[in-house]
């Protein structure tokens, strides 16, 4: 049965402490559509792949310096469609108390980025909680659903003016997407809509300031990225992306959370000859 849920305005911390909220209460059991790209944290193949992909690589997500999370990513175009898949897993899964894997699949229309649909699955021991994101095209609502162990709900919330992203904890490949719509875009400071799941789902008002290029080292050498700040009143991140839209690194200052794409492997130079 459909509930409805009131938006609250909630800080983008959100995205970083509702990361381990998985016992939610149970509710009559949600038909919706599952993740097609979910296989305990690893991509899987999608067949059709008509206009190639994007972008695509890992990310490695360090908290106080060390790395604790790998995440692989792909955006693809398929017809009028992008998809962006993700798949986090522990980076040290033999360290951890318990290991978590989560996957996502986000489905966007390739012009205009409208969104269409948003599956994710996550496994922490023997539980596994589904989310998911329905958007009728022209329709003023959405539904959020939610599925612990075959069990769930779904709410429906009112669809905001414009593009919305969805956020959804501990996954950072949302923040490469957003970066590539605004790719050759201005962007001084640009408000934006941003749905994030958690305990409770929050519609969130934040805003994207562009400022400006500056230089930073990434895979061994300098590299002149646009930095914007996406923030909230209470909680920004900083992102650093290349002239063609992919996000080289992200930075949360209050919980020193850093996020690096894996730079590919320097060529070694042949020995000169005399």
């Amino acid at each position: 049965m459909m509930r409805p849920i009131r938006a609250t305005c909630a800080a983008l911390s959100t995205v970083l402490a509702a990361g381990t909220a998985l016992f939610i209460a149970l509710a009559p059991a949600h038909a919706g559509a599952q993740p097609a790209a979910t296989n305990r944290g690893r991509l899987e193949p999608i067949s059709d792949t008509s206009g190639g992909v994007l972008d695509e690589g890992a990310f490695i997500i360090s908290q106080n310096g060390k790395p604790v999370r790998v995440e692989e990513f792909a955006i693809e175009r398929t017809g009028d469609t992008l998809l962006v898949r993700a798949a986090s897993l522990v980076s040290l899964p033999e360290r951890a108390e318990q290991s978590v894997d989560k996957s996502m699949v986000l489905v966007v229309g390739s012009l205009d980025f409208a969104m269409g649909s948003y599956w994710s699955q996550q496994i922490a021991g023997t539980d596994t909680l589904r989310r998911g994101v329905e958007v009728t095209p022209g329709d003023t609502v959405l539904t959020a659903w939610r599925e612990v162990n075959g069990r769930g709900v779904g709410d429906v919330l009112a669809m905001p003016a414009g593009r919305m992203y969805v956020l959804d904890p501990p996954i950072f490949t949302t923040f490469n997407f957003l970066g590539r719509t605004l790719q050759g875009k201005v962007c001084d400071r640009r408000p934006i809509k941003v749905l994030v799941l958690g305990a409770r789902d929050s519609m969130v008002d934040g805003t994207v300031t562009d400022i400006g290029n500056e230089s930073i080292r990434w895979g061994g050498r300098p590299v002149l990225a646009r930095k914007l700040v996406i923030a909230d009143a209470a909680t920004s991140f900083t992102a650093w992306f290349s002239p063609d839209g992919r996000m080289l690194r992200l930075e949360q200052a209050r919980d020193n959370i850093r996020v690096d794409r894996k730079a590919p492997a320097l060529k070694r130079q042949p020995p000169r000859t005399k």
